[in-house]
């Protein structure tokens, strides 16, 4: 798995592939801290933003992310 999926300031990218991205930095840092909780809220966070991007890649209008 790369360092950064996307770099957070590829404004190209759409806002739940930035957030994916930045999620995914955070949840290797949580996976540091050793909080099986805080992971497992990652974990949930992570899929519902990629149950987002699925949405984008079928041609559904998303909300921005903010």
């Amino acid at each position: 798995m790369p360092d950064r999926p996307l770099p957070a300031g590829d404004e190209s990218a759409s806002a739940a592939a930035r957030a994916a991205a930045r999620c995914l930095e955070a949840r290797e840092a949580i996976g540091q801290v050793g909080d099986p909780t805080l992971q497992a809220l990652f974990d949930l966070l992570l899929l519902q933003i990629g149950r987002n991007l699925a949405k984008e890649l079928q041609g559904e209008p998303q909300i921005a992310l903010k």
